[in-house]
């Protein structure tokens, strides 16, 4: 079975959620630096919606995705239905390419991936066999997990669970990084414990589809992360998994 790989580059703390102005200003650094290219035509945004389609896949994608625009402004992000979003960029580079691989190591040959920015007013958990789940039990007994409701909305997030900022039952905020969860390895299956585990508003991703290096040390590109922390002031961490492509 065909496997792909996924890796997130997300704030420490896991509360953090940029303002649009600031998702703006990094989008556009991304841009001149490289890692995201024009010759990248069919960068798309995908977001939340309510499901009034039923069962019809076509009309749930065309409802729930939008083409970028030239200049991904504040402004436009502003809007109250992008309020939950993500940002996706499909890159492709042969060897000798100018465009600047977001990892570590890069396969030889064409290559394609994907870089995503995304942004949500509650907290995204992805889900796979690497990442262990995150207590998520508020302190009056409430469970602040959720799942979307796919009769309901169709989510700019797959293969991930929610959890809620704020308790409704008793208005405390739910901070992430006060609780552990372990994150695999997918290569050498080594573990770490993190605080928040793979809890954020605010993440950077890159989905290599099938076209990944299987080594335990592939991660993101320091120039990437010294980019990401300088435009933020803060650090960030970063974790990867497989999951059937």
């Amino acid at each position: 079975m065909a496997t792909r790989y996924e890796r997130w580059l997300v704030a420490r703390g896991n509360v953090f959620a940029p303002g649009t102005a600031a998702v703006a200003k990094l989008i556009e650094r991304l841009r001149k630096e490289g890692y995201i290219v024009e010759a990248a035509p069919f960068a798309y945004a995908v977001r939340t919606v309510d499901n009034t389609f039923g069962d019809d896949e076509a009309k749930k994608k065309a409802a729930s995705t939008e083409k970028l625009p030239a200049e991904v402004s504040a402004e436009w992000l502003s809007d109250p239905r992008r309020e939950e979003i993500r940002l996706v960029w499909p890159m492709e580079a042969a060897d000798g390419s100018t465009a600047k691989y977001p990892l570590t190591q890069k396969p030889a040959g064409t290559v394609r991936w994907s870089l995503e920015v995304h942004r949500a007013p509650e907290y995204v958990y992805p889900s796979a066999d690497a990442i262990d789940a995150l207590d998520t039990d508020c302190a009056c007994g409430e469970d602040l997990e959720f799942e979307w409701d796919l009769d309901e909305v169709v989510p700019a997030f797959r293969d991930a669970s929610g959890i809620f900022a704020e308790c409704e039952e008793c208005s405390r905020t739910f901070d992430p990084s006060k609780r552990t969860a372990t994150l695999t390895n997918p290569f050498d299956e080594s573990e770490e414990d993190v605080p928040g585990g793979a809890a954020y508003r605010f993440a950077i991703k890159v989905d290599c589809g099938s076209s990944f290096v299987a080594d335990a040390k592939l991660a993101f590109s320091p120039a990437l992360v010294a980019l990401v922390e300088e435009e933020f002031g803060r650090a960030f961490y970063e974790f990867g998994a497989t999951r059937p492509a």
